[in-house]
C-alpha cells in the first residue's frame, strides 16, 4: 500500500497522457484545460488515498512538445506571410483605384 508514503510522478508524462486521452466525443478535439483537469483529478485521487504525490518536472523536452512547437511556429509564419501578401494587394488596389479615379476626374 502507498498510503502515507510519498510517490514521485513524472508530471510531463501525465500531462501528455491527458492531452492524448481527454478528447471531445464529437469533434475529437482536446478538451479545454484537459492537462490541468486531469492533473487535478489524479492529485485529488492520490490525496484521497493518503498518498503524498511529488511531481517531478525533469529531463528534456518530449518529442510531442517539440513537434507541437514546430507546428505552431510554421503556422504563425504562414499566417504572417499571408497577411503581408494581403496587405500588399490591398495597397496595390488602393493605388490603382486612386489612379483610375484621377484619370476619370481629369477627362
Amino acid at each position: 500500500s502507498l498510503a502515507r508514503k510519498r510517490l514521485a510522478v513524472d508530471a510531463s508524462i501525465w500531462l501528455i497522457q491527458f492531452i492524448k486521452a481527454m478528447r471531445d466525443v464529437e469533434t475529437g478535439e482536446m478538451l479545454h484545460n484537459a492537462p490541468q483537469l486531469g492533473l487535478f483529478r489524479r492529485l485529488c485521487k492520490l490525496l484521497f488515498l493518503h498518498v503524498r504525490p511529488l511531481l517531478v518536472f525533469d529531463g528534456g523536452t518530449p518529442a510531442i512538445k517539440k513537434r507541437t512547437v514546430a507546428r505552431r511556429r510554421e503556422f504563425r509564419q504562414r499566417q504572417e506571410s499571408s497577411l503581408e501578401r494581403t496587405a500588399k494587394r490591398l495597397i496595390l488596389n488602393q493605388m490603382k483605384g486612386r489612379h483610375i479615379l484621377h484619370g476619370v476626374a481629369t477627362a
